[in-house]
């Protein structure tokens, strides 16, 4: 199957739009990812904020509220191991629609550089064909000037 002009300017505007939606698929998965990465900074400040409020070092400690306490920090423990995995994925996710990405990018500039290519054997062929045609007219009124 021959690629024509007309063929290749389609296909590269069928690249140019998958290109596009590729862009959109790498910007939600970036999204996504910055979310995540706020998550886990709320959870971690909520750690922190946890410790610095601490439990009180003069007087009586209750059980229960150590208790609770020492649960609650185990729960934001395990939050924030799940939100680091979250992330990792996300990250590793953001890399491959970025990587998606350049592949199309690859793939839409190699279809223009062909398209490019067989423009201009076309204007080449067409600018000979154009010249053997003056040639042989040059040459028919040189022809009837000398009879």
């Amino acid at each position: 199957m021959s690629l024509d002009p007309k063929r290749l300017r389609r296909l590269v505007k069928q690249r140019e739009r998958l290109e596009h939606v590729q862009e959109g698929v790498l910007a939600a998965a970036t999204r996504l990812h910055t979310e995540r990465a706020r998550a886990l900074d709320a959870v971690r400040a909520e750690r922190f904020a946890l410790f610095d409020e601490g439990l009180a070092s003069a007087g009586a400690v209750d059980p229960e509220a150590l208790a609770s306490a020492s649960a609650y920090i185990v729960r934001l423990e395990r939050d924030i191991e799940m939100r680091r995995a979250a992330l990792a994925h996300s990250a590793a996710q953001v890399e491959a629609e970025r990587l998606r990405l350049l592949e199309r990018r690859r793939d839409r500039k190699a279809m223009e550089f062909l398209l490019d290519r067989q423009l201009a054997e076309h204007r080449r062929l067409q600018l000979r064909a154009t010249g053997i045609v003056l040639d042989e007219l040059a040459s028919n009124r040189w022809l009837a000037s000398q009879t």
